[in-house]
């Protein structure tokens, strides 16, 4: 395996990706997507990303539109951007070689959105969403009014490889008001390829509940799997990232889509 990392343009700027290269040549892509200012240097997407290539993906890590190597503003880090920074991925790599399968995925806000894609493109194989955000927030009045009243929010993200240092977002309040345009609960009975649902037992961002309602409204083929002992944050535990791509490989096997 190798890793080459790309500039991908975009209308915002261009938008910075790695692409993971399996042995041999292959028909199969997979695009990964970051969680809510996530990096896609996090190691759950960088442990995913391995599997995959070593069953014969080449695969992309991307970070949206105005986070962390990405060019453009955090004020352009909207759900509706993020769909467009999709597209661009899809259409650079599309350019590079022939793939005959796509598959995308990622974790929380990336699952989130690799399902609203899914559900506007077809040429999306199969949507992998390890612990899928609906899109619409879960928030106190409280929290909603202190944002709007601001005007952004404030969040801090640990740096991929040093989880002591950390990097501040002031994310702006039309962040929310744009991410509330969308419902991926609902986008997902809009999609006919295989879908992997994926919830963590310990998850108090995204309950498993939610996760089984996606399940419940997709089509076949799809799979669901709530794994014992996993919170959201599984990214910090090597361990709990094994026993992850270790259900979603199997999954994968069980829909016979992992060769």
């Amino acid at each position: 395996m190798s890793i080459e990392n790309v500039r991908i343009a975009s209308t915002k700027g261009n938008i910075f990706a790695a692409i993971h290269y399996p042995e041999a040549p292959t028909k199969q892509l997979a695009i990964l997507c970051p969680g809510y200012l996530d990096s896609k240097d996090y190691a759950h997407l960088m442990g995913l990303a391995g599997v995959l290539c070593d069953k014969g993906y080449t695969v992309v890590r991307f970070d949206p539109t105005g986070t962390w190597d990405s060019e453009g503003d955090i004020t352009d880090y909207t759900t509706t951007q993020y769909l467009e920074d999709i597209r661009n991925v899809l259409g650079y790599m599309l350019k590079q070689g022939s793939f005959e399968s796509v598959l995308l995925g990622g974790h929380s806000r990336g699952a989130m959105v690799s399902i609203l894609y899914a559900a506007r493109d077809q040429r999306i194989s199969m949507v992998v969403a390890i612990m899928p955000s609906s899109g619409r927030w879960r928030m106190r009045t409280q929290e909603h009014d202190k944002w709007k009243n601001d005007g952004f929010s404030i969040s801090t993200r640990d740096l991929p490889h040093n989880r002591n240092k950390k990097r501040t977002f002031r994310v702006p309040y039309a962040h929310l008001v744009d991410r509330n345009l969308y419902d991926a609960s609902v986008d997902v009975k809009k999609i006919h390829s295989p879908v992997i649902l994926i919830a963590g037992e310990l998850d108090d961002l995204v309950l498993p509940s939610e996760v089984q309602k996606m399940y419940d409204n997709a089509n076949e083929p799809k799979k669901y799997t709530m794994i014992p002992g996993i919170g959201h944050d599984y990214r910090f535990h090597d361990d709990e990232i094994k026993i992850v791509n270790g259900v979603i490989l199997e999954q994968m096997k069980q829909l016979n889509v992992s060769e």
